[in-house]
């Protein structure tokens, strides 16, 4: 790596950049990969064939050195091993160490993205940014497509960043951060997504110190105890280790599928599944799950099937889409912290999935068998009526609820194009994809 050993220019780092990125996204470590698209240049000390470590400093601008955490950094170490190894010529080189450090700066530059202004100005200069590459004649289609207000072409062909900016100049931050993240899913620039980051976490509105997530049991429901009902502290007095906990804050970009596995690579150890990277080893935990007690069929259940269906979707349009939690036995957040008063038992109510969209919108989905609305094969308007009294609480509580009736899962082909054309019209509403990623996903 020449860049690397302190030979070359910044042509060799982009192109070792990229070949790093494709090796972290081939290990489905997107964070990282979108982290190191970060990185301006790399530097590193003078290595002789004889030392067994190599220390690699990436620079990046200052506002971003937090970002970088342990695990990511040695995500990205893993993967320069990698590279040295295939391109050493006598039998393998040094164990990489990477760290961070903030840019050296030129005094003579003129000021850049990340520099100056307070963070809701760079955002906004990050949006007109990102949709500059845009021609400009397209461009006031584009920004119609994110709900921006309409133009004509030569408006935008006399500037199409002071296209951009005069439509979003009112916005709040918050505003600006969900357009943001619509924004960078099509039209990815790296300072933007890093601006996006790091007011997630100046944003968040939970505590690292509660439980925000407790699912996925592969075995006896958990016993649920509220222990101090001033902090929310919730503990797991049986079964723990059956389910996972997701303890992380969340703010409001919600929890996507690239969140979830992130967590997962950095808290479980290491295991034979390794090799297989962490979205797939993640994926199959959660499959054991899904639909308990059922008998063995050659078709999957209806759980199964929908979780199976979803994760196509992934593959197709990225990890950046929302996270489907399955078998949730419970979520914090600022709208259910107020309604636990006592402490003591939690009821175990669990939901099938839970989906935390960005904007704090919470999604609740069941599939309800017979068991819900009937004894044996007789109607019970008993049960019937407890299920929508939990609809209601949900909804009171901040959940949009969607059911889906088991008799819909019969045929499991027909359910399958019924589960992925849910999810593709959900997605698009909240602009998650845009119709025509929906139309080719669909191809």
């Amino acid at each position: 790596m020449d860049m690397l050993s302190g030979q070359g220019g910044a042509g060799s780092w982009t192109r070792e950049l990229t070949t790093l990125s494709e090796l972290l996204l081939q290990a489905g470590n997107q964070r990282a990969a979108r982290l190191l698209s970060l990185v301006q240049d790399a530097e590193s000390a003078d290595w002789e064939p004889w030392d067994e470590t190599q220390t690699v400093v990436l620079r990046v601008r200052p506002i971003f050195l937090d970002l970088f955490r342990p695990a990511d950094l040695q995500a990205i170490a893993t993967q320069m091993d990698k590279v040295m190894d295939k391109t050493m010529t006598f039998g393998g080189g040094p164990r990489h160490e990477v760290t961070v450090a903030a840019m050296l700066a030129d005094p003579f530059a003129k000021a850049e993205l990340g520099g100056t202004g307070t963070l809701t100005i760079q955002l906004r200069d990050a949006i007109a940014d990102a949709l500059h590459p845009v021609r400009s004649y397209d461009l006031p289609a584009v920004c119609g497509a994110f709900g921006l207000d309409d133009g004509d072409g030569e408006e935008a062909h006399y500037s199409k960043r002071a296209y951009v900016r005069s439509r979003i100049s009112h916005y709040t931050q918050d505003q600006l951060c969900e357009l943001g993240a619509r924004v960078v899913e099509e039209h990815y620039l790296p300072q933007l997504w890093g601006l996006l980051q790091v007011l997630a976490g100046k944003r968040s509105g939970v505590s690292s110190t509660f439980k925000n997530l407790i699912f996925a049991a592969d075995g006896p429901k958990p016993d649920l105890v509220l222990a101090d009902a001033v902090s929310n502290t919730i503990e797991i007095v049986a079964n723990g280790q059956y389910c996972l906990v997701y303890d992380r804050p969340l703010g409001d970009a919600g929890l996507s599928w690239e969140d979830l596995v992130t967590w997962w690579a950095e808290t479980q150890p290491p295991t034979d599944m390794d090799d297989q990277g962490p979205a797939n080893w993640l994926y199959f935990r959660l499959l054991r799950s899904l639909d308990a007690g059922r008998a063995e069929s050659d078709e999957p259940g209806p759980e199964t099937l929908m979780f199976q269906t979803y994760a196509k979707l992934l593959k197709v349009h990225g990890f950046q889409l929302p996270a489907l939690v399955p078998q949730v036995y419970l979520h914090y957040d600022p709208y259910t912290r107020a309604r636990r008063k006592t402490v003591g038992p939690l009821p175990r109510q669990r939901m099938d999935f839970l989906m935390l969209l960005r904007g704090r919108r919470r999604l609740v989905i069941e599939i309800d068998g017979v068991q819900h609305y009937a004894v044996g094969r007789q109607a019970s308007p008993k049960l019937y009526a407890q299920m929508v009294a939990e609809d209601r609480e949900l909804y009171l509580a901040g959940y949009e609820v969607v059911r889906f009736g088991g008799d819909e899962f019969r045929s499991a082909d027909r359910a399958r194009v019924m589960v992925r054309e849910f999810f593709e019209r959900l997605l698009t509403a909240h602009g998650y994809l845009s119709e025509g990623k929906r139309a080719a996903g669909a191809s």
